[in-house]
């Protein structure tokens, strides 16, 4: 009988720890892949990535003030700039002194620039110290229609004063050209943080501005230096949007009460540093 061939133990071997170390390989953790760079947004923009800040404003774009922030997007109705400035006037011989603020959005893509609206706001000839200021943390473009086409929200403060009290805060919307708002005061100024005992004085922020829930909280005992409908932390009335869709009121006091908890947090922060 001829022998029989010798087993292939080499081939063999070689087989099974080529397969083992594919297999190892296969398990082993892989790197992630490197992190994209982080998109320049707007603040809290409504679409990930459609709203972008920019550093410099297009041509034929005006500019009424120090430029502030400015922000591009391309939604349905075509490509947009919003344009916020602000300006501080110097004292005038009579002491008094002016701050001004303005925000336009324009369409872009056409011969130039065509402004679809503007808004100029501030103190004039005020005697103490005048400030106006926008609010980037505001700043947002919803499409609460979900028509394609963003919305813009800007909100902003200003005063006349020469002691730590409540700003004047309004929280404007517009959709196309057509503008709603919410007008009150902000909470800068309200509660006090004692340092010794931590206990807070003041009014707690408003989470209703109804007439009946302002009138609710002062019967508390609360802020007799003010009386509704002009509590720190709530705007007056909802008139602006009796004939709007009723996502823009609730959207817009959203983030009304949003914005109010983050600066009390922001004044109360303040106070412990």
């Amino acid at each position: 009988m001829p022998p029989l061939p010798a087993p292939r133990t080499a081939g063999l071997r070689v087989s099974l720890l080529l397969g083992l170390t594919l297999t190892l390989a296969a398990c082993k953790p892989q790197p992630p892949p490197p992190a994209a760079e982080p998109a320049d947004t707007a603040s809290a923009p409504s679409v990930a990535g459609q709203v972008r800040r920019l550093s410099a404003v297009p041509a034929g774009v005006e500019l009424r003030g120090k430029l502030t922030a400015a922000y591009g997007w391309t939604d349905s109705a075509g490509e947009h700039v919003l344009v916020l400035a602000e300006r501080q006037e110097a004292r005038g011989a009579d002491g008094a002194q002016s701050a001004t603020l303005y925000a336009a959005q324009y369409t872009l893509g056409q011969d130039r620039p065509r402004r679809q609206w503007m808004l100029s706001d501030g103190v004039t000839r005020c005697e103490f110290d005048a400030s106006a200021t926008f609010d980037l943390a505001s700043i947002a473009f919803p499409d609460l229609n979900s028509d394609g086409a963003l919305e813009t929200v800007v909100g902003y403060r200003s005063a006349c004063a020469s002691d730590v009290s409540p700003n004047d805060y309004k929280l404007i919307l517009h959709a196309g050209k057509a503008k709603y708002g919410l007008r009150g005061l902000d909470r800068q100024g309200v509660r006090w943080l004692d340092p010794d005992s931590g206990h807070l004085t003041g009014l707690p922020l408003p989470e209703d501005c109804s007439p009946q829930g302002q009138r609710a909280l002062q019967a508390k005992g609360w802020e007799k230096d003010f009386e509704p409908p002009y509590l720190p932390g709530c705007y007056t009335d909802e008139n602006d949007f009796a004939a709007a869709p009723p996502a823009f009121a609730r959207h817009m006091r959203q983030q009304w009460f949003a914005l109010m908890r983050h600066q009390e947090d922001n004044w109360l922060k303040q106070q412990q540093e």
